[in-house]
């Protein structure tokens, strides 16, 4: 912009200099600068409008972790050549930038490719170049947008959880519910005492006699009847909770296992659902197959952490969701104490849950998820812990999380 105004000041001042005086070169300078200076203007233009793109069809979805490769074509169909074109594609693409120089001669085109690494989740939009075409003088060129405008959706990458628990057990610990005698195995697994309510059927006679007490038969519940083939995949994607910078948030983490845990469950035959509310809300009644697979991929790609209902509130309001022979994945950052109270009318409706902690202090946060991790196991839900930087497959590893519960139920 400043040669252009250098210039125009440069054929004022000759342009007076030839009023003023009586010599014809004068003239015929300035004459030969705008005729020149025309000329480029044009030039610039014609070259800029004639030259074409094409663009290879790109994949319209990827995960996280997968590359893609681009194909350009640039072609200049006319006799005027064009020396130098500075291309720049137009991308949102993070982390990702193609901005070749190229020469077109008269009648030519140019083929490039490039490899594109996908970082991060999200919708994004490739495939349109900006171009950039100037004169020989430099002083006018042109810009254009050429090209086919695509949008690519990358889905977040899916772990393999090959130790994560799939089918778990209900334990008999603190707030895991009473089965009823019509969902009991006849397989009894225990003798306790007799409480008001209990069927006089089920009192053992010889540990009576025995203890002096009245004693009753305790039974597994009948899992042929609960198999839990249900999966709720809880995810908290309130604002105020989310810690963490870059792809190193609670909110990347928790999006990455919620995919990974819907993958796992999937690939295994299970009906999966999803529950979360951030940018937009999702209530995903569970279903089995591939399909599902890809629409729940798809619908935490565009998934954003900038929900305003906590998840005490999300999991009270979606409680009647969770029946018996279910399994509810809650996964979240340990930032909220009280998240064992909703979660207790969830245990009574005979719902399996475990909670996926993501530390909130090593993403930046000031409290240790111990003490909520503890209150959770109390109440006979399976609690995994996982910090940034952690493997998260070591950290759902239910072979080793068993020893960790046992650490957090002996901390004091």
């Amino acid at each position: 912009m400043k040669s252009r105004w250098v210039l125009i000041i440069i054929l004022l001042l000759i342009l007076i200099a030839a009023l003023s005086g009586v010599a014809t070169l004068l003239w015929r300078f300035f004459i030969f600068l705008v005729v020149v200076l025309l000329l480029s203007y044009l030039w610039s233009r014609m070259a800029a409008r004639g030259i074409h793109c094409r663009v290879e069809k790109l994949p319209r979805f990827l995960q996280v972790g997968e590359c893609f490769e681009e194909e350009f074509t640039l072609t200049n169909p006319s006799v005027i050549p064009t020396p130098l074109i500075e291309v720049r594609e137009d991308t949102d693409l993070p982390g990702y930038r193609n901005e070749p120089g190229v020469s077109l001669s008269s009648r030519s085109s140019y083929t490039w490719r490039t490899e594109v690494y996908c970082r991060k989740r999200g919708r994004y939009g490739a495939g349109a170049l900006k171009i950039r075409v100037t004169d020989p003088l430099g002083f006018f060129p042109v810009e254009r947008r050429i090209g086919e405008h695509q949008e690519i959706t990358v889905y977040p990458e899916t772990l393999e959880l090959p130790f994560f628990e799939r089918t778990p057990r209900q334990g008999s610990g603190v707030g895991s519910g009473r089965w009823l005698d019509s969902e009991a195995s006849p397989n009894a697994s225990s003798v306790r005492e007799y409480v008001n309510g209990d069927s006089l059927r089920h009192i053992h006679w010889h540990t009576t006699a025995h203890t002096g007490n009245l004693m009753v038969r305790e039974f597994d519940p009948d899992l042929t009847r609960y198999g839990y083939n249900e999966i709720w995949i809880v995810l908290d994607m309130r604002r105020a909770s989310q810690l963490g910078e870059g792809n190193e948030t609670t909110e990347e983490y928790g999006v990455t296992i919620a995919a990974s845990l819907a993958k796992k469950y999937l690939s295994a035959g299970k009906k999966v659902g999803l529950i979360a509310a951030g940018n937009r809300s999702f209530l995903l009644s569970p279903e089995a197959g591939e399909e599902r697979l890809q629409y729940i991929l798809h619908s935490l790609a565009l998934l954003k952490a900038t929900g305003e209902v906590s998840i005490d509130n999300l999991l009270a309001a979606r409680a009647e969701h969770f029946g018996a022979g279910s399994i509810v994945v809650v996964i979240m950052p340990s930032v909220n104490p009280g998240i064992a109270l909703p979660l207790r009318p969830i245990i009574d409706r005979r719902a399996k849950v475990t909670a996926i902690l993501l530390d909130s202090f090593s993403f930046g946060g000031v409290d240790s998820p111990a003490n909520n991790a503890r209150a959770l196991n109390s109440s006979g839900i399976n609690v995994y812990v996982v910090r940034q930087g952690m493997d998260i497959p070591r950290a759902l590893d239910s072979q080793l999380h068993s020893s960790r519960v046992q650490y957090i139920r002996g901390k004091t």
